[in-house]
């Protein structure tokens, strides 16, 4: 009795098909949108990189922002083209390191970086490609752009870390001799 009972719910469960087994599925259309590649990506693939002004961002301009992790100084600089500068390290005197971040800082040197930023609705990304390997930053502008604060991922060694950052003037940087 349990086999044909069986055999009769496996005979109904193959019966409830919509359509006949030898007619194929109709094809899936998929749309023909390009992927979003963020500047830094085009750079590295070969393509011309176009930088968007970050102006409305709420970012501020006339200084750097730093961000202090026990001895070690983080500071960034951004600039209305839509490009930042940054840089890591100990100082002999307060705004040594940022006296290096400049429009036309060359990445590399000095363990400075100077990439594009992408914008994405209240969102600020960054691709720092050096070389040893691929670190993103990714965060946002807060409190009238007196802090960014990034989530620091490395694509190097897995690390991820927020990073706040708090701007500093100009005239609080003048490094001294």
């Amino acid at each position: 009795m349990r086999i044909a009972a069986l055999v009769l719910f496996a005979s109904l469960l193959g019966s409830c098909v919509d359509q006949p087994a030898d007619v194929p599925p109709p094809p899936v259309e998929v749309p023909a949108e390009a992927p979003f590649v963020p500047p830094a990506v085009a750079q590295e693939i070969g393509g011309d990189v176009q930088l968007v002004p970050l102006t409305g961002t709420g970012i501020k301009f006339a200084g750097a922002y730093r961000c202090t992790i026990g001895e070690l100084q983080y500071y960034m600089r951004f600039f209305e083209r839509g490009s930042a500068a940054f840089v890591g390290g100990t100082e002999k005197y307060p705004g040594q390191l940022a006296s290096m971040l400049t429009i036309d800082v060359k990445s590399g040197w000095n363990q400075v970086h100077n990439c594009p930023v992408a914008q994405r609705n209240d969102s600020l990304f960054i691709r720092s490609v050096g070389l040893k390997g691929v670190i993103n930053y990714s965060g946002d502008v807060r409190a009238s752009g007196d802090t960014v604060r990034f989530l620091r991922a490395s694509e190097i060694n897995g690390s991820r870390q927020i990073m706040a950052y708090v701007f500093v003037p100009d005239s609080e940087l003048v490094p001294k001799p």
